[in-house]
């Protein structure tokens, strides 16, 4: 039977290049390591020296090649794999980046693609140009709407860029389709998404201090607890 305990936050990034005049959004395909053979946005670990929003610069031209200039801070996501207790949360700084110098090239770890960032007014993708199948479960879910906030019917640049979401999901373990393995990073069971606005207790992200941040999502692992 289960224990409940604090777990300890590990702190990557994860940014997404949205093209605004041409609706498009870039992608990187992952070619080796964590989440090889997946489409995801560019990202990583935090680094002990530099702040989130550094970290997310960083990576971004390292995967890329192109240096973000206008970041806007979208959403932090906590990742829980409940079959390992020895794995930390994996709290994810979501951004979205618009302006940037240089072209996107392929790297040794990602190559970049673009796809139609327009989405039906229902919250999925037109033509499903965006290979949601191979993205991990959770972004599936948020990514969407993110888009919708920037393209849908009702949505345009500046509502887009005001926009931010927390999400708290938790993986039971299952076969990850890239791999034909066992992994706990699938397996989708808890799946609580928010916008910030929606969400009594949370200030807009740029003030959310860590420690803040690490008590709500320990209240919302209790519950499961029944704590």
């Amino acid at each position: 039977m289960s224990v409940y305990a604090p777990i300890k936050r590990k702190l990557y990034t994860l940014i997404m290049p949205l093209d605004l005049e041409n609706k498009r959004i870039l992608l990187g395909y992952k070619k080796r390591g964590f989440g090889m053979g997946k489409y995801n946005g560019f990202g990583g670990k935090v680094e002990e020296n530099e702040t989130i929003l550094e970290g997310a610069i960083r990576e971004l031209q390292e995967e890329s090649c192109i240096k973000g200039t206008d970041l806007s801070y979208h959403g932090i996501l906590f990742l829980e794999a409940i079959a390992d207790a020895t794995l930390p949360i994996l709290e994810i700084h979501v951004f979205a980046v618009t302006k940037w110098e240089g072209e996107p090239a392929e790297t040794d770890e990602m190559r970049p693609e673009w796809y139609s960032a327009s989405p039906d007014y229902t919250g999925s993708v037109v033509d499903e140009k965006i290979p949601f199948t191979q993205m991990w479960e959770e972004t599936a879910e948020w990514l969407p709407l993110l888009l919708s906030a920037y393209f849908g019917k009702d949505g345009s640049p500046e509502h887009g860029k005001q926009k931010q979401l927390v999400h708290h999901a938790t993986f039971g373990s299952a076969i990850n389709p890239e791999t034909g393995l066992e992994d706990v990073w699938h397996g989708m069971l808890d799946n609580y998404f928010v916008w910030v606005e929606d969400e009594e207790g949370i200030p807009k992200l740029e003030g959310w201090e860590s420690e803040a941040r690490g008590a709500w999502v320990e209240e919302r692992r209790k519950r499961r607890f029944g704590l």
